[in-house]
């Protein structure tokens, strides 16, 4: 132990340096951190209940944060029904085919052999104070996809496929053909929005009356 002032050794037990005066600061007079006047040690159960908390603000947010990010089944495509007869589409193109529809019941009717054999179908229903363009076609996973046909930034009423993406004819905005997540291009916020739709028999039938309550987006 040395002076801080002049350098010279000191022993351990002075207050002051003999050689210059200097008052020797004194460590052991300083309170240790767990001696803290005022301050209390956390208890073992605290410590638990506080790191229990945390872990589930921190589950919280994860959740939160997974849900907010793009991809995964689009909700109604999800629950559409299954055709046997999916297929591949690597390197095939297709284009909407126009077929008729009718209007029965409250239902919109397409034919469901039009749909498996076209591939991608357009349609029209065409209402007393209404007009909406509509299309239907079988995903890769087998899933029967109904939809307004229309994107609405560029009002475009057209789509065909590249393989795995369906694209505007218009803008060459990109969706997965699967589950219509935005690929690339403008529009992506903006795909053909589906309608939930049922098989019945040999036919495909979509309810009027949502047809008719569908809003633009934008």
């Amino acid at each position: 132990m040395r002076c801080s002032n002049c350098g010279n050794e000191l022993r351990k037990d002075v207050l002051f340096c003999p050689h210059c005066g200097t008052k020797i600061f004194d460590k052991s007079a300083l309170p240790s951190s767990s001696r803290v006047p005022g301050k209390k040690s956390m208890g073992t159960r605290a410590k638990i209940v506080y790191s229990a908390i945390a872990a589930a603000l921190l589950i919280g947010m994860g959740v939160v944060f997974v849900r907010s990010l793009p991809g995964g089944d689009h909700p109604v495509i999800q629950n559409q029904p299954t055709i046997p007869q999916a297929e591949n589409y690597d390197g095939v193109k297709l284009t909407m085919t126009p077929i008729p529809s009718k209007v029965e019941n409250g239902f919109i009717i397409i034919s469901l052999s039009q749909v498996i054999e076209k591939k991608m179908v357009s349609f029209t229903y065409d209402g007393k104070t209404t007009k909406v363009d509509l299309m239907a076609y079988i995903n890769p996973q087998g899933k029967l996809v109904t939809s307004i046909a229309m994107c609405e930034p560029c009002n475009s009423k057209s789509f065909h496929s590249e393989s795995q993406d369906l694209v505007c004819d218009n803008c060459g905005t990109r969706w997965n053909f699967t589950t219509l997540e935005g690929i690339s291009g403008s529009c992506q916020k903006y795909p053909p929005d589906p309608v939930p739709s049922e098989i019945a028999g040999e036919e495909v039938r979509i309810s009027k009356k949502l047809v008719e309550g569908w809003k633009l987006r934008i």
